[in-house]
């Protein structure tokens, strides 16, 4: 019979990751190939791609799950940046909220405030602000 054929396809742990949301900090199992999800607990919707700055770009925020790249030529101005990890090559102005790393590179500045797990700096990077590294930096950070 036609209706014996269809086989359904239940997802594996797999193809599951556990992320944490930015605004409540609970965490929810989601689907790797999942770009966004709305949050199970406060139902926020929450970005979970990963987000790339070649160019200049200027947001009022910049809010994902994911890591935030600037390229060396990136140039992001923005009021808050909360992410679940970030690299900058390049020059960043506004504050930033990270759940993971913030690697910064030798020629990169950053003229905000970090609040961050981790901060690892390359000689000759450009720091302006102030800076809550640590695991209670990031604790501190729940009133997003």
């Amino acid at each position: 019979m036609p209706w014996q054929r269809w086989i359904y396809y239940v997802p594996t742990p797999d193809d599951r990751a556990t992320i944490v949301c930015l605004y409540c900090n609970k965490s929810q199992e989601v689907s790797r190939k999942a770009l966004s999800v709305t949050c199970r607990h406060c139902s926020k919707s929450l970005k979970l791609e990963d987000i790339r700055v070649k160019g200049y770009e200027a947001r009022r925020v910049i809010d994902t799950c994911g890591i935030v790249t600037i390229e060396k030529k990136g140039n992001a101005v923005t009021d808050r940046i909360h992410c679940g990890g970030m690299i900058v090559r390049g020059k960043v102005k506004g504050a930033i909220v990270s759940r993971g790393s913030v690697l910064v590179g030798p020629e990169a500045e950053i003229r905000g405030d970090v609040t961050a797990p981790l901060l690892a700096v390359g000689a000759g990077a450009i720091l302006e602000g102030k800076y809550a590294i640590g695991p209670k930096a990031e604790s501190g950070s729940a009133g997003c």
